[in-house]
């Protein structure tokens, strides 16, 4: 059955491209509606815009909704997220660099809000737009030295274009649902997106060599289904990791680096299994590599 994977499809394998491709489309369009709306591509953390966060450990759950919306009529620019770790229950409200905290904690209390403990982080705008450029330096040159390697060690334009394509549509897919489901690009939010360029470049490269540098088998289709089975292998344990990880609530910020590698990840078994073996399939039959 592993031999005959695109064989037993009712249609031309070559139809699988459209899903990939249609994601694409939808990411692009949610980052692109993202921007005529706030004239950002994607919400930034205050890490990466500058601003003060309050992180809050409280007795019990609060109602975040509430407290958000009585905020917004004292404070104006403020967001409330609920967090979780092995201590219990807390907050973090993002405020501008400007805002009186010590004012916020006494809203808060009066509020009925059982502060246990609180620390403030404030980051001004200079600081958070040099992060910001840093990290855009980091992606872009870790897409470029992806690139050469992958060139390096395929020396064809195809399959390396391949891989690169996987990878670019891992991230960009990955930062439109980040969008679609609020969650705000910070640095632990950087830091897993790099991790993921690496997390896709490994299966992709894992399949480009078995189809097209192992010569014990000539059979292609035997070949993708021992690569398929080894990079879902791959790819599923660190799901599972992951999943461990984001379940156990330890810290926000693992829990951010866990949440935004799952998504990528998922994205991930689509672009190499449904983009990429596609297209590295249809470049081996033209080459007679069959």
């Amino acid at each position: 059955m592993g031999m005959k994977i695109f064989e037993m499809l009712p249609f031309d394998y070559r139809f699988l491209l459209l899903v990939p491709i249609a994601m694409l489309l939808l990411s692009v369009f949610v980052l692109v509606n993202q921007y005529t709306q706030t004239g950002e591509w994607f919400q930034r953390s205050i890490e990466l815009r500058g601003g003060t966060m309050i992180t809050l450990t409280t007795q019990k759950r609060v109602n975040v909704p509430v407290i958000e919306s009585l905020l917004v009529k004292m404070f104006k620019d403020v967001r409330v997220r609920e967090v979780r770790s092995l201590e219990g229950y807390g907050l973090t409200i993002e405020l501008s660099s400007d805002a009186d905290t010590e004012r916020v904690i006494a809203e808060l209390e009066k509020l009925g809000v059982e502060i246990t403990d609180y620390s403030i982080e404030r980051i001004g705008p200079s600081l958070g737009s040099s992060f910001w450029h840093q990290a855009q330096i980091a992606v872009v040159v870790a897409f470029i030295f992806m690139g050469i390697i992958v060139f390096i060690i395929f020396r064809s334009f195809v399959p390396s274009i391949a891989v690169i394509m996987s990878a670019m549509s891992d991230i960009l897919m990955t930062l439109a649902f980040m969008q679609i489901f609020g969650i705000e690009l910070s640095l632990a939010g950087l830091a897993a997106l790099l991790m993921l360029i690496g997390y896709s470049v490994d299966t992709d490269i894992m399949l480009t060599t078995r189809l097209l540098k192992e010569y014990e088998s000539r059979n292609l289709n035997e070949k993708l289904a021992n690569a398929l089975k080894t990079g879902l292998t791959m790819t599923l344990t660190t799901i599972g990791a992951l999943t461990a990880l984001l379940l156990s609530a330890i810290s926000p910020v693992l829990s951010q680096i866990a949440s935004v590698l799952l998504m990528g990840l998922v994205f991930d078994i689509m672009n190499t299994w449904l983009m990429n073996s596609v297209v590295l399939k249809w470049y081996c039959k033209r080459k007679g590599m069959v």
